[in-house]
């Protein structure tokens, strides 16, 4: 928040900071109001404030390992917030950031165990006028004989387009007026920042069908602005598509414009209809569109405009999952009531920035689907249902967290024919929708059990003895681990011996040893009689002599002879018979 701490000297008093010449009668309390509010964020841990021309930039150290640059204009309007660095985990940023003494253009931003140097931006990131303007950040301009975006200290003996010191929403704009002669007046507008060399040879110039569209009479463009009085006063019922061409110096700007006739945009007052008067240059007065005059014109008229239909309010219950990665999550469940008529969800930051809108499908009146998109920042962003009439409605809650980590494997190994269940460790693992791996990586193998530090899947199946690096799915993107697992045959059951303690029969079954580390619970083993399957309950594991031994039991042996027994690991299942030292059957008799 922005304060106003200037002392008050419309009192009486003693000036001197220093010296009291006289003692005050009495201690007055003031209570400060924000001017603003530019910035909301859970984790800011430190923040370090630069004047940078006209703009304030605000560079913000966070408890989940970002570095946040927020820019701010003199009317203290705030630009989108970008992310200048970010940890993968949650490491938290310490206070104290530093700007570069030297250059000015770094920030040392420290962390418990480790100091980043990190650029105030990435101006050459930008590859035209366009793009370096839309990141309305004051620090990056067009550099005229470089053609490129850079800081201003490269930009040497050439003019620099800079943004001006108030945000804007578009680099050009323009308007539609109609005079009192009933002239049509077409007026173009810069919103850039110049040199004295630029601005004096500013030349526009506008055509339609390869012809000019000006009135002889048409006034010489002076910068920022140049106004085309259109030949003709009457618009084609279609519109007329114009093309306006800007010079400044050697950079070159262009618009495309349909200009219509402002009258004509009518029907039922809505906030699309307002929106389309807007993009027009037209003037959206008292639930109608005019011809613009000039009062400056502003698309946040619309946001009020009440629809002639009338729509259900919907209304939001709950999002699932309600907590993300910064990649996003595809296919949320949104549920609510009278969602009917929700033509997308609209999911905006604290900022002023333009909101993400996804589209939704599945919509039963009480829950629809829908994709969370990727976000910048990590933090808490809004969400409300957007309806025909351009008016978004409803309140939930989204919060954008860090990338999952995977630190450990167990098994580290799995037999060659796959299917065998893994668990994964780490942070943010609740955040995976799929593992897949190195060797099959269109095979996605879903999660079984999820939380925020484990995860159990099912391993592929592969063709070679190999390792294989693992990788987590996270909507649209793949992340890699770092851990690998190894694959290795699959396990050689040899035999099985049986002995009867009591009533108890027990099965003894021996492995060749190997290294997969083969648990009681990978295994179940059915005894085989007269084609009926009588399962034997796992109870210990032994190895000794390269040979791992498996022991089972069986509940209510009775009077039963085996021969054979099923072994099943993973998705296999073999056949063991019985040990060659046993020439006849096993017989089992309780009542004996």
């Amino acid at each position: 928040m922005v304060f106003d701490i200037s002392p008050d000297y419309s009192r009486a008093g003693d000036r001197d900071p220093d010296f009291y010449t006289s003692v005050p009668s009495e201690v007055t309390v003031t209570v400060l109001k924000p001017k603003a509010v530019l910035f909301r964020h859970s984790y800011m841990t430190s923040v370090l404030a630069v004047r940078q021309r006209g703009w304030m930039v605000f560079f913000i150290g966070t408890g989940d390992g970002q570095l946040i640059k927020l820019s701010v204009d003199r009317k203290y309007h705030a630009a989108c917030p970008t992310v200048l660095y970010r940890t993968s985990d949650d490491r938290k940023v310490i206070p104290n950031l530093h700007l570069d003494p030297v250059d000015r253009k770094h920030v040392y931003v420290p962390f418990r165990n480790q100091m980043k140097r990190v650029p105030v931006s990435k101006c050459s990131t930008y590859t035209n006028v366009q793009e370096c303007w839309s990141a309305q950040d004051p620090y990056c301009g067009w550099c005229d004989s470089k053609s490129s975006c850079t800081f201003e200290d490269d930009c040497t003996d050439s003019d620099w387009l800079s943004i001006p010191d108030e945000s804007q929403h578009k680099m050009i704009s323009h308007k539609v007026e109609k005079d009192t002669n009933g002239q049509v007046l077409l007026k173009m507008h810069t919103h850039l920042i110049v040199g004295q060399k630029v601005s004096s040879n500013f030349i526009c110039q506008f055509t339609a069908r390869s012809s000019s569209i000006c009135a002889p009479n048409n006034p010489p463009p002076q910068f920022p602005q140049c106004t085309c009085i259109l030949s003709d006063r009457t618009l084609p019922a279609d519109g007329l598509h114009v093309t306006v061409k800007f010079r400044l110096g050697s950079t070159q700007l262009s618009e495309q414009l349909r200009l219509t006739n402002c009258s004509d945009i009518s029907g039922p007052p809505s906030s699309v209809l307002c929106q389309q008067c807007i993009k027009a240059g037209c003037r959206w007065n008292i639930n109608r569109c005019s011809w613009a005059d000039q009062t400056e014109i502003n698309d946040s008229v619309c946001q009020n405009v009440q629809s002639g239909k009338n729509f259900s309010i919907p209304e939001i219950s709950s999002i699932t999952p309600s907590v993300v990665s910064f990649y996003g999550r595809n296919h949320a469940v949104l549920s609510g009531r009278n969602l009917d008529d929700v033509t997308a969800v609209r999911i905006q930051a604290d900022t002023d920035c333009a909101p993400k809108e996804s589209p939704v499908w599945d919509n039963t009146g009480f829950s629809l689907m829908f994709h969370i998109p990727t976000s910048d920042i990590k933090g808490v962003v809004s969400v409300c249902l957007l309806l025909p009439d351009g008016r978004c409605h409803g309140k939930a809650k989204i919060t954008y967290s860090s990338l999952p980590s995977c630190t450990n494997i167990t098994p580290s190994s799995s037999w060659i024919s796959g299917k065998r269940k893994i668990t994964l460790m780490g942070s943010h693992l609740n955040f995976v929708e799929g593992v897949v791996h190195s060797h099959a990586m269109q095979d996605v193998r879903l999660p079984r059990n999820i939380s925020s530090q484990y995860l159990t899947y099912d391993s592929p199946a592969a063709r070679s003895f190999s390792s294989s690096t693992l990788f987590v799915k996270l909507a649209n993107e793949t992340l890699a681990c770092s851990t690998k697992l190894s694959y290795v045959p699959d396990p050689e059951f040899t035999s099985f011996t049986a002995t009867r303690t009591g009533e108890d029969v027990h099965i003894t079954i021996q492995k060749k040893a190997d290294n997969l580390e083969m648990m009681i619970e990978e295994l179940s083993v059915w005894g085989i009689q007269d084609n009926t399957k009588y399962q034997c309950i796992m109870e210990a594991k032994e190895t000794w002599t390269n040979t791992d031994f498996f022991t089972c039991g069986f509940k209510s042996p009775s009077n039963h002879e085996f021969e054979e027994l099923l072994i099943k690991y993973g998705d296999r299942t073999v056949s063991l018979g019985l040990s060659p030292s046993y020439t006849k059957p096993f017989r089992y008799c309780v009542s004996c």
